[in-house]
């Protein structure tokens, strides 16, 4: 395949990739999706009501999480004209306020898919293009559903994923503006706070300290705007809503289905179950008891990431070491946080990366038990199966089961696996 060629398909391969993500993009404007309980909450912030109270619903159950920085940042759109388009028209009963926040959403997504992609992309080199085309061609088939439910529920893991990326492998960033858009993740979601285990290992202590103040500062800024009374109150219930040690966090049931070894542990290890969703258990824990056996393997996993984080940094360090060590880091955040949905394993676009290219580089790497963890751990995520093609009772049967939490930790277990074999090797992104 000369260069012509590969320009060719390159265009192909974008094109395709482009319309993919513009199905979600459109889908999402005339459907339900977290838009409605983010908005629902800026609506009662900017009417200084109670958002966190656990008497406050949206969209029938659901409760808002995210911080009041969120809901100061959508004011402009809640405080758009009250006008509903019409039911025969082509965006049937949307809030002209609601459209406009999605729109706007869902161009930044796209941005920071092109970011994502750079970024990722500025870090492999191949010397052959068709290798480099069957590289792009896999990672979009196996990361395209990550991608196309976090834009058509209204996710922020796209932003989360983009922001710590931004930065820890983009080394042509500015020292200090690099790290703004994860210090606004931290504050929305708390999420990317786990590449403190990252920063730590590297004993960067002043970017920790920096990062820790950015948060502090970006948290009090509706503090200027709006009564600060007010302002306090919601300040102290968030934190009070995302308390790790409650009842809450521990026994995960409902919403849709969580993922996270919290829930796997909930749905097997408790009589405690979700609508709608079959019971399954071997053994029925107190809530206590489940507290602690969630720790313990939380522990276990950290244990894991700290471990070979600590054996990559015996290796000559390059960038793509570093992009190593900080997929690493992101494959816990879906599986060791509380109340993760199947959008959160875009946290494992880094790793995917990695295994695929190496599959590219040296099949050998992977026996036949590596290849099955991998295989069965992609197809119980709906990497290879498109769970949406699926009917509403097959799919609750999916989530029920807590299929893509078993295929997280799965995918876990063999990218560790494949890292370990890796770590006595000077890591390189090229071949």
């Amino acid at each position: 395949m000369n260069s012509i060629d590969f320009k060719k398909y390159t265009r192909v391969i974008v094109l395709v990739f482009s319309l993919l993500i513009l199905w979600p993009f459109f889908n999402s404007l005339s459907n339900s999706n977290d838009f409605e309980i983010f908005m629902g909450a800026a609506k009662r912030f900017q009417n200084h009501l109670e958002m966190y109270d656990g008497k406050v619903v949206y969209e029938r159950y659901l409760h808002y999480y995210y911080s009041p920085l969120f809901t100061f940042f959508l004011q402009p759109f809640v405080s758009l004209p009250e006008y509903r388009f019409p039911a025969d028209s082509i965006l049937p009963n949307i809030m002209l306020s609601m459209l406009c926040a999605k729109l706007v959403w869902n161009t930044l997504n796209l941005f920071f898919i092109y970011r994502i992609a750079k970024i990722i992309l500025n870090i492999f080199s191949f010397n052959k293009p068709s290798t480099q085309i069957i590289f792009y061609s896999i990672l979009i088939f196996l990361g395209y559903r990550w991608l196309h439910i976090n834009i058509r529920y209204g996710q922020l893991t796209i932003f989360l994923l983009f922001g710590i990326l931004e930065a820890f492998c983009n080394p042509k960033a500015n020292k200090w503006l690099k790290w703004w858009p994860m210090m606004i993740a931290i504050n929305i979601k708390i999420l990317p706070i786990f590449m403190y285990v990252k920063l730590f290992f590297d004993k960067r202590i002043k970017v920790m300290m920096g990062i820790f103040i950015g948060v502090l500062f970006i948290t009090f800024i509706p503090w200027f705007f709006i009564d600060k009374v007010y302002f306090m109150r919601e300040l102290l219930s968030w934190l009070h809503a995302i308390n790790p040690v409650q009842t809450s966090h521990v026994v995960q049931v409902g919403e849709g289905g969580f993922m996270d070894i919290g829930a796997i542990l909930t749905k097997y290890f408790t009589s405690i179950n979700a609508p709608r969703e079959y019971y399954v258990y071997f053994a029925k824990l107190s809530v206590s008891q489940l507290f602690w056996l969630t720790q313990i393997l939380r522990l276990a996993f950290l244990g894991g990431i700290t471990y070979l984080i600590l054996e990559i940094k015996k290796i000559p360090q390059n960038q793509f070491s570093n992009y190593v060590q900080v997929s690493l880091v992101c494959i816990g955040i879906p599986l060791i946080f509380p109340h993760q949905r199947d959008y959160s394993f875009a946290f494992f676009i880094p790793a995917l990366t990695v295994v695929v290219f190496y599959f590219l580089q040296n099949k050998t790497l992977f026996n036949a038990v590596q290849k099955t963890i991998f295989f069965t751990s992609l197809l119980f995520m709906g990497c290879l199966v498109f769970f949406e093609i699926f009917s509403i009772e097959t799919r609750y049967f999916i989530i029920g089961l807590r299929t893509q939490g078993i295929g997280g930790i799965l995918f876990a277990i063999g990218y560790f696996r494949l890292i370990y074999q890796l770590k006595d090797k000077e890591l390189t992104g090229s071949f």
